[in-house]
């Protein structure tokens, strides 16, 4: 079961936003949607102590 949900990821990079103005560098998360890999690299963000308001992920 792990295999097949692992396999559905794809690699989003994402980057964080303070008043429209990115914040540090663009990250690499692997997610199966947009939302998910946006929620990861906003809580991966927040853990390094980035100030950020929104992340966009592509």
């Amino acid at each position: 079961m792990v295999m097949a949900t692992a396999s559905y990821a794809t690699a989003f990079t994402c980057k964080g936003y303070t008043d429209s103005q990115q914040v540090g560098e663009a990250i690499v998360v692997n997610a199966s949607k947009a939302i998910v890999a946006e929620t990861k690299a906003y809580q991966r963000m927040k853990k390094a102590g980035l100030k950020i308001d929104i992340v966009r992920c592509q």
